[in-house]
């Protein structure tokens, strides 16, 4: 790890005393835990973010329809929302 950082942070009472039983439980310090926990969302969330290489991209033009307008109006042709419900009976 790098080197560390201090910093300041307030958090809701039920948060801090659940924390601290998790702490004492564990025998984890409640910095380290939230070291964990910070860690853990960042990955996460970077991992949400669609990379370049991600195979969806694959399926971009793949698909043709007498629709032309299916990748605006997709809701409408799959779940029967709008204007198109007409079409769909």
């Amino acid at each position: 790890m790098s080197a560390m950082v201090r910093t300041q942070v307030y958090l809701p009472q039920e948060i801090y005393e659940e924390l601290r039983r998790r702490s004492e439980k564990s025998g984890v310090s409640m910095a380290r835990e939230i070291r964990k926990a910070l860690e853990e969302y960042l990955e996460l969330s970077e991992a949400r973010v669609l990379k370049e290489e991600d195979p969806i991209w694959e399926m971009i033009g793949a698909i043709e329809t007498k629709d032309g307008d299916l990748s605006v109006r997709h809701d409408t042709y799959i779940y029967g929302r709008g204007e198109a419900d007409e079409d769909l009976r």
